[in-house]
């Protein structure tokens, strides 16, 4: 196997590869290495690689399931790896100590897969775009100039641009699903409690957060899904599977659904023009293929306002304060980035009446979610208002910071996929179409609670009618390093 062959297998490919005896996980492993190796200076996506251990799990790794020795990156926060430190992108955690597997990554373990480093996240993973001061930004490989989104940046970059087939991603008000529509590629957040995000926690931002994967095909999804969703001892939520198999689900006969499509911000705003224009392709696709499609707007209870900030400005604060009584001390001032002060802050300063209240508008707002969507399959929206921004439009490391103009970008930009964190529905982005520039356009589509099979279901429809995981962007393996990109690029980008 080559490096093109290697760039051109999702993992189901890989693994199946690797059983047949074509392959061994050792050279799947090897050959991931060096195409993070080869690409990583030019969008700076994975931050640890470890090339000692990696190779030697492979082994020894279970090459007998349908992920087995299939190479895996994993996000630099939300879960912890026993041989690698988790940092969270912040200098304050700079030398942290590695801890014991999260469940999750005890469940990636027992599959087979082959864990070989870690991605590139904002500080805490409080962004929308992947620009943290610690680690430097992450580009994006279909245009170095714009952002890869966030707060799974490093992830959805890596495996855009062919370095794995798929990664992990974390996801508490859309960290999965942006960077999977900046990229093109395919990220799902699955229904709230299916997937484990313990021990450390039993909750994450009040259920808000869910862990999950970024990956290029719907197939990989779909399996990595059924090796880690499932119950967790001392979770506050027991969500079984859907049906015995996600993957088995993909090819069991198709259903006319009725979707409810919101092409309208939550404030009830227009979305930029080719956004709109793409959300209207989609509509027209989805009733080509035999589907109901409605016309629809948010409730005004969608709109969630700063109320709902507490909670991942919560996790912040808990994180800060775990690590202050580990090494004795707070924060120093160049520790911390200003919109993670700003947390800390804003957080230590609300009461528990503050939080009690946001709790209850999240109780609302799920409410009128459902109200207004129940005789619904599925509900559809542009994953992103805009395409993405240029690198350093949205910045929450000014030295001068003004939360309101940050939030005012940043939710510009991503207004469509906090709703579903707070309703806890499964929610995905599908890399449907590109802009005239080329750059990808995601398209959100949102199921009921724990009915991620049929959302996985239509989106592998949507995979073979558009074709998405033939397009390639400038930055990939398959290309090589035949001046994908001008150093002088990287350079003006910078500026």
């Amino acid at each position: 196997m080559n490096l093109s062959q290697y760039a051109a297998s999702d993992a189901i490919a890989l693994s199946r590869l690797i059983r047949s005896g074509e392959v061994s996980a050792t050279e799947v492993a090897e050959l991931a290495i060096e195409a993070i190796g080869m690409l990583n200076p030019l969008i700076n996506a994975v931050t640890l690689i470890d090339t000692q251990w990696g190779p030697s799990a492979a082994e020894t790794c279970r090459a007998n399931s349908v992920l087995g020795g299939v190479p895996f990156l994993v996000k630099d926060t939300g879960v912890h790896v026993r041989e690698w430190p988790t940092t969270h992108s912040s200098r304050y955690f700079s030398d942290a100590r590695p801890k014991p597997d999260s469940e999750i990554v005890r469940r990636w373990r027992a599959a087979g897969l082959t864990l070989l480093g870690k991605t590139n996240t904002p500080e805490f993973a409080n962004d929308f775009v992947t620009e943290p001061h610690f680690r430097g930004p992450t580009r994006n490989p279909w245009d170095v100039s714009v952002t890869a989104g966030g707060s799974s940046g490093g992830a959805a970059a890596a495996v855009a641009s062919g370095m794995v087939p798929v990664a992990h991603g974390s996801d508490i008000g859309g960290s999965i699903r942006v960077p999977a529509a900046c990229c093109g590629v395919f990220g799902l957040k699955p229904s709230r409690g299916l997937n484990p995000v313990g021990p450390y926690r039993d909750q994450v931002g009040a259920g808000l957060f869910a862990e999950n994967v970024i990956s290029r095909t719907v197939r990989d999804s779909a399996a990595m899904l059924d090796v880690t969703a499932g119950p967790e001892p001392g979770a506050p939520y027991s969500v079984p599977k859907s049906v015995p198999s996600y993957l088995d689900w993909l090819s069991s006969p198709g259903e006319r659904l009725r979707i409810a499509c919101v092409a309208h911000r939550p404030d009830g705003t227009a979305v930029a023009g080719e956004i709109g224009e793409k959300f209207a392709q989609a509509m027209a696709l989805l009733e080509e293929m035999g589907h109901e499609v409605v016309e629809a707007r948010f409730p005004p209870e969608a709109d969630g306002g700063i109320e709902w900030n507490i909670f991942w400005m919560s996790e912040i604060a808990s994180l800060v304060e775990e690590r202050a009584d580990e090494i004795g001390r707070m924060p120093r001032p160049e520790e911390l980035e200003s919109l993670s002060w700003y947390a800390l802050d804003r957080f230590r300063r609300a009461s528990a009446s503050d939080y009690l209240k946001a709790h209850s508008r999240l109780h609302g707002a799920t409410l009128a979610i459902s109200k207004a969507f129940d005789g619904f399959d599925l509900v559809m929206t542009p994953t992103t208002a805009e395409l993405p921004p240029p690198i350093g439009a949205i910045r929450g490391d000014e030295a001068v910071f003004d939360y309101d103009g940050w939030a005012a970008r940043a939710y510009g930009f991503a207004p469509f996929t906090e709703i579903f964190n707070v309703t806890g529905q499964p929610a995905a982005s599908l890399p449907l179409f590109q802009s005239s520039g080329g750059l990808p356009i995601g398209i959100q589509l949102a199921g009921r609670r724990n009915e991620d099979h049929r959302l996985l279901r239509i989106s592998h429809d949507l995979e073979q009618v558009t074709g998405w995981g033939a397009r390639r962007p400038a930055i990939h393996v398959i290309h090589g390093r035949r001046q994908a990109i001008r150093p002088d690029d990287i350079r003006q980008a910078s500026a």
